[in-house]
């Protein structure tokens, strides 16, 4: 009892620091041109985070913080500020009356579904979702957890999701708080069904679903340091892209034609090695360079265009849908494919495509069978041969994360029938008829040649969503997540690592 008496005082604090804060850059605020709005202008005044156990967003908010100098608000503020009714009431006279207003008629569509709760429930659940707003319209905040992400206007905020696979949160989890893994493994198992069933309850809403964030992070092969200068850099471009889309034009070029110049090349590295040393393709294991780029997406989210103009950028060559097909149906160049590689490269392909075919029942089509051999051979020699941005055809699921960057570009569904039906003049009943189809056998052929979910964040080391966030800053970004890759495996490789062999 006492300690929950001392954790309130120790709160109480926090919030009334905050308030002095907000009360003294209100009137330093009034005459500058750097006043927090919730409409127009071009800044973003907040960056909400969601996160799972274990993952390390607290770790990430805290650097981000400290880099950005803004006020991190997270799930025990909120819950006091929304909780206390001397401080809620306190924290809606600290901004206007027409913000209460615009307050109130923003909340109003969020919570008329659930006038039939429990009535406790349903005031902390509109006093959440005032403090939020207040804090949004204060600006320059950080607020992890709460849904804040749901809950807040899109356009002045940045969106982010923050996870890592289940068993290296468990893992993390316990050596954090010096707990045994069982004990980890039951609090993280929990909170993630308690984050989940909030965000069902108060919003309706899938919480891993990728499209309620601008961009979902795998901290599996990231550091928080990595992360958290990725989420200023992802600010940046979320401000850039809405001062300008950059369009640009597909130029279509004879697949035979790629193909003969890409296997040219080969050819000619493979014979003067000594001209081409400085790139050469290190092995798909060890050492810290990333030799490849897949990009998944679904149809409509701008992924082909990511792809492009990365490829214009980088001056690395791009492999997309039609051209993976065609080197994986063209037996000839199949095997001229493989010729270009050494035996030992082939024999591993081999090995590594065993356990993905498996999968598949002996009563199969064999034809089937025998193009998702020849895709997957054709994905890690391309691998193998490096320099590559591989979009489509589950690349990312099948390659070895250890040297490719895995992304995934999404969209809103009726966001991408718009844009589809825009770019390829068509009518938008067209479209959406057209994007079902495509959302249908894009996931069925991930299903079926890999048994995973196409949208699953854990498949990836990043997700962005391009409803804000446009093709041309999403490249900036993934070069970015590229470099923060590197700069994540040499920190990591000089941290010492713990002994699990027993020995002294």
């Amino acid at each position: 009892m006492a300690d929950k008496y001392i954790q309130s005082q120790q709160m109480d604090k926090v919030v009334e620091h905050q308030m002095g804060q907000w009360e003294l850059s209100h009137s330093a605020e009034e005459n500058s041109e750097k006043q927090t709005h919730l409409a127009g202008e071009m800044e973003i005044n907040y960056i909400t985070i969601s996160r799972q156990l274990g993952s390390g967003g607290e770790q990430i908010a805290q650097i981000l913080s400290d880099l950005m100098k803004w006020q991190i608000y997270d799930h025990e503020i909120l819950d006091y500020m929304a909780e206390n009714m001397d401080v809620h009431v306190k924290t809606l006279e600290s901004v206007d009356e027409r913000t209460i207003s615009w307050i109130n008629d923003w909340l109003a569509p969020l919570f008329s579904s659930k006038s039939g709760e429990h009535v406790e429930q349903m005031s902390y659940y509109k006093h959440l979702g005032k403090v939020l707003l207040v804090i949004a319209k204060h600006g320059r905040a950080i607020i992890i957890g709460r849904s804040a992400g749901q809950i807040l206007p899109r356009e002045k905020g940045l969106s982010v999701r923050v996870t890592a696979p289940f068993e290296l949160r468990c893992s993390r989890y316990a050596q954090t708080n010096n707990i045994s893994i069982e004990e980890a493994t039951e609090l993280v198992s929990t909170s993630d069904k308690q984050q989940a069933g909030f965000m069902k309850e108060l919003l309706q809403k899938d919480i891993n679903d990728p499209v309620w964030y601008d961009i979902v992070i795998n901290m599996e092969k990231l550091t928080p340091k990595s992360v958290a200068k990725l989420i200023w850099r992802t600010l940046e471009q979320r401000i850039i892209s809405r001062q300008e889309q950059v369009k640009v034009d597909a130029e279509g070029e004879d697949i035979t034609l790629i193909v003969e110049r890409q296997m040219q090349q080969w050819e000619e590295q493979r014979n003067e090695p000594d001209k081409q040393k400085p790139l050469e393709f290190p092995h798909l294991a060890g050492g810290a360079e990333i030799e490849y780029i897949t990009i998944g997406r679904l149809i409509g989210a701008g992924g082909a265009e990511v792809a492009r103009i990365l490829s214009d950028q980088m001056n690395w060559q791009l492999y997309d849908r039609e051209i993976l097909e065609y080197m994986s149906k063209n037996m000839k160049v199949h095997v001229r494919l493989l010729t270009s590689l050494d035996e030992r490269t082939v024999g591993w392909i081999g090995n590594r495509l065993m356990p993905f075919l498996a999968r598949k029942t002996k009563e199969e089509h064999i034809k089937q069978m025998r193009y998702f051999q020849h895709l997957g051979e054709v994905l890690l020699a391309l691998a193998k041969h490096g320099r590559a941005i591989i979009l489509g055809r589950g690349s990312g699921l099948i390659l070895p994360r250890e040297k490719g960057l895995s992304v995934f570009v999404t969209a809103p569904y009726e966001l991408r029938c718009k844009r589809y039906a825009g770019e390829k003049k068509i009518g938008l009943e067209e479209a959406t008829s057209f994007m079902n189809k495509s959302d249908r056998h894009l996931r069925r052929f991930v299903k079926d040649f890999l048994g995973k979910n196409l949208c699953d964040p854990l498949d990836y080391d990043i997700i962005f969503n391009t409803e804000k966030i446009y093709p041309a800053s999403v490249t900036k970004l993934i070069w970015r997540t590229l470099d923060e890759r590197l700069a994540s495996e040499r920190e990591q490789s000089d941290v010492p690592q713990p002994d699990t062999t027993g020995n002294p």
